[in-house]
């Protein structure tokens, strides 16, 4: 098993909430469902960098790795993997039918012990992880999550999301590597 965090691909077009503080509302994502109560945030799509170049259309216009931005053919593509794990839910963008996913899963899987962490020194808070190790067994069957100590931060997705959006052909979203169970393994 492999674990993967979204990445920013560049050259690929954005979206940014049109009301700053709606930027809360994504990092307000813990794994509670939100369709019933859901209002659309309004949001916006960035074409193009600060020069006047234009940004490629993107099936993931990045909005940050912790809330990742869908449009309908990569909604299409994943629906049915994330299954119960995440909801799609509708942004207001008059440019493009968006959606946000909201990560319903919250697996307690983080190894803390063996993860090196950095830590606000005020609080004891992780500021940022600079290697992950899981706990391989605990994220059998899960396709998306996220880790109790990263609500705000990070959505994490397995081997199978990442395998299944490049065999769609899906464009602008990347992933990073985060951690590789048989690498860990051979490290032990």
């Amino acid at each position: 098993m492999k674990v993967y965090r979204f990445s920013v691909q560049a050259g690929y077009e954005w979206v940014v909430a049109v009301n700053h503080a709606d930027f809360e509302v994504f990092r307000g994502f813990d794994g509670t469902i939100r369709i019933a109560g859901w209002r659309p945030v309004r949001v916006k799509l960035v074409r193009q960098d600060e020069g006047g170049k234009p940004y490629a259309e993107s099936d993931f216009p990045w909005l940050g790795e912790h809330a990742p931005v869908m449009r309908p053919r990569a909604v299409d593509v994943l629906r049915a993997t994330l299954g119960e794990d995440g909801e799609m839910l509708p942004l207001d963008c008059p440019e493009a039918d968006l959606k946000v996913l909201n990560v319903l899963r919250v697996v307690d899987a983080l190894d803390l012990e063996r993860s090196k962490l950095v830590r606000f020194p005020s609080t004891g808070r992780i500021m940022t992880v600079e290697s992950h190790i899981f706990h391989a067994e605990r994220l059998r069957g899960v396709k998306v999550f996220k880790v109790p100590e990263l609500l705000r931060t990070e959505a994490f997705v397995t081997d199978e999301v990442v395998k299944l959006v490049e065999s769609s052909g899906l464009k602008g979203v990347g992933f990073r590597l985060v951690w590789d169970e048989a690498s860990a393994r051979q490290r032990v």
